[in-house]
């Protein structure tokens, strides 16, 4: 029987359902957007993936990025991200902001995620406001431009 559902018999019978976890092992959880492209593009909040700073960025990248954002749970239709890596056959992700970056890697910082390269970036909020913080990403943005479609200038 499938452990969620274990649970939820023994909810149903009035028993009281205990699970053992370890500090911080708790997975970050996100909502995935439509797309098929092969850049992951995640922020915290569903708002932030449609601001006109946002739809600049998804544009400087290039090959139809997708958009993901932060989730509390797996109930709301959240997936971890490497689910999501594979499943969407993801080759970067650029994380938007510390704070989404500790919550999906778990504290970790990996430079690859199975196939993913990760890339954390300041948050939206911060390359809203500093003039500087959108200027080094719009140079990896480039970069990464170059990379996927073999532009050489």
């Amino acid at each position: 029987m499938i452990e969620a559902r274990r649970r939820a018999y023994l909810e149903a019978l009035g028993f009281d359902v205990w699970l053992t976890r370890s500090a911080g092992s708790e997975p970050g959880w996100l909502t995935v957007g439509p797309g098929s492209g092969s850049t992951l593009l995640v922020c915290t909040e569903a708002a932030d993936s449609t601001t006109d700073l946002a739809e600049d960025l998804a544009r400087a990248i290039g090959g139809e990025p997708v958009w993901g954002w932060l989730d509390g749970s797996s109930e709301a239709g959240g997936q971890v991200l490497g689910d999501v890596i594979s499943g969407r056959l993801i080759t970067r992700v650029v994380l938007f902001g510390a704070e989404t970056a500790r919550r999906l890697l778990q504290g970790k910082s990996p430079e690859f995620v199975g196939s993913a390269a990760i890339a954390v970036v300041p948050g939206l909020q911060e390359l809203a406001v500093s003039g500087s913080a959108r200027q080094s990403l719009w140079q990896q943005a480039r970069k990464w431009q170059q990379t996927a479609g073999g532009d050489s200038r």
